[in-house]
């Protein structure tokens, strides 16, 4: 088992492979696959407000009562949806790291192209709108922000060893990432609202030198401060 086949192992939700060999086994694990991917297709296209368990079991193309059989709460089909929604990205993101070359991630940083790409999967789609239900929705927030969370612990322990490049300086690696992710989000969010062609690439280049200086020392986040008394003003 390399190091991708071990962050999948954390990550893979519980229930999606057979618990025997038996036919029976497959075909459960089958329909539960089904349900979820059923779900991320309505969670995708419909959002959250619009996503049923009736519209998600006849996206199956399964009836109600086998889908309330696999996941009989909302909670359970809920956390499992979170879970599917980060396997299946990191799968994603497994496999384009597999694909390039030692100088094109070290060198070359093309990680950070492979990431920006999974902003637009249909399964990030499916976790932004749970993301934000999970605000509103006191239901889905307390499932939602203990499964992210755990994500990222995954992670942080997991990185370092699918690049090892970052592996004198782990931390340096774990606020890099922080900073890549928080400025690709923001600019997928922004995506199709900002009319300028060319302010997305001049900001992803920007983030690319940035994550060089970081990796090479060069520059390196600042401790935090205070919050200015300006700030909290009037709160």
């Amino acid at each position: 088992m390399d190091d991708f086949d071990r962050l999948l192992a954390r990550l893979e939700p519980e229930g999606l492979g057979p618990e025997g060999p038996g036919w029976q086994q497959r075909k459960s694990a089958q329909t539960r696959i089904s349900i979820l991917e059923a779900a991320i297709d309505c969670l995708a296209t419909r959002g959250f407000a619009h996503t049923t368990t009736q519209l998600i079991a006849e996206t199956a193309d399964i009836s109600r009562g086998a889908m309330l059989h696999h996941y009989p709460t909302k909670g359970a089909l809920i956390e499992a949806i979170i879970a599917f929604c980060f396997y299946k990205r990191m799968q994603m993101l497994a496999e384009g790291v597999r694909g390039i070359s030692d100088l094109q991630r070290v060198q070359e940083f093309a990680g950070l192209e492979i990431l920006w790409r999974s902003f637009f999967t249909r399964e990030h789609r499916a976790y932004l709108e749970l993301n934000i239900a999970a605000r509103t929705d006191v239901e889905v927030r307390e499932i939602f922000v203990p499964q992210a969370r755990r994500f990222t612990r995954i992670w942080r322990d997991e990185g370092i060893r699918i690049f090892p490049e970052w592996s004198a300086d782990p931390e340096r690696l774990a606020r890099a990432s922080d900073l890549v992710e928080a400025v690709l989000e923001g600019l997928a969010l922004n995506h199709d609202a900002w009319e300028s062609p060319e302010r997305i690439p001049r900001v992803r280049a920007f983030l690319r030198q940035l994550v060089s200086g970081i990796y090479s020392g060069v520059l390196d986040f600042p401790e935090p401060h205070a919050t200015p008394a300006a700030e909290t003003a009037g709160k």
